[in-house]
């Protein structure tokens, strides 16, 4: 089976997928943190500093230049062993993005209990709601600036940015019109993490720098819609 196969299959698959008892039985007794924000604003090393498990999703997409195999995604093209783990209902849940590849957590990657992150787009948030785990707690965030964020993604860029780009609309969007989501800055990687931590906690986050925060993704959401960002990527990439 090629991939094109496997993907019309998982498309077929999705609308009637039906979890196993034992993925319901352990989602139960998991609290999910789920970090959300644009390509580039540090989510990866965020859930690496943090004391909990961290979710990797299987997918069939190409790696990017800056990603590693088992460290950012499970990167497969065993096509065959992810259909009979499909049919048998072994993924808490599964996705055929726009581009035409899967992904999907699955039940192995979650802890028997507990914490645990996952870096999630802002739009499967409703549906990893719905998958009864015992809490979800989105947590935005965001770089700290408009003109830095530019100039990372454009150190980074490759064939997906206007995806990417896109995407990050889309997220701004959502995070904004949720009240659940709690928004962090991500100026110093450490003090994201200890603001990400005081929320866990219940503890009220630094006030100042949610507000800066928000604020953020204000600029953002205004900037990406009207400016022309050619200037922060180099002229070998246009």
């Amino acid at each position: 089976m090629n991939k094109e196969e496997f993907i019309i299959w998982a498309r077929k698959l999705r609308d009637v997928y039906t979890v196993s008892n034992a993925v319901q039985m352990r989602l139960a007794n998991v609290d999910l943190l789920a970090v959300v924000g644009p390509t580039g604003v540090g989510k990866t090393t965020i859930i690496n500093k943090l004391d909990m498990p961290a979710v990797l999703s299987d997918v069939t997409r190409d790696m990017r230049p800056d990603e590693e195999n088992n460290q950012n995604y499970h990167f497969r093209e065993d096509y065959v062993q992810i259909l009979q783990e499909v049919k048998t209902g072994t993924f808490a849940q599964f996705v055929v993005s726009e581009s035409g590849d899967f992904y999907g957590t699955h039940m192995d990657a979650y802890p028997e209990e507990g914490w645990c992150s996952m870096a999630i787009f802002a739009t499967a948030i409703p549906a990893f709601r719905e998958l009864g785990f015992r809490r979800v707690l989105p947590i935005y965030i965001m770089p700290p600036g408009y003109v830095e964020w530019m100039r990372r993604i454009g150190a980074q860029r490759d064939s997906d940015i206007s995806d990417r780009i896109a995407e990050a609309i889309t997220s701004i969007k959502t995070a904004l019109l949720d009240p659940e989501y709690h928004f962090v800055l991500n100026d110093n990687v450490d003090f994201a993490v200890r603001d990400i931590q005081r929320i866990i906690n219940g503890e009220a986050p630094d006030d100042h720098r949610a507000r800066l925060a928000r604020e953020t993704a204000d600029i953002l959401l205004e900037r990406l819609g009207d400016q022309d960002d050619s200037i922060y990527f180099s002229s070998e990439e246009k």
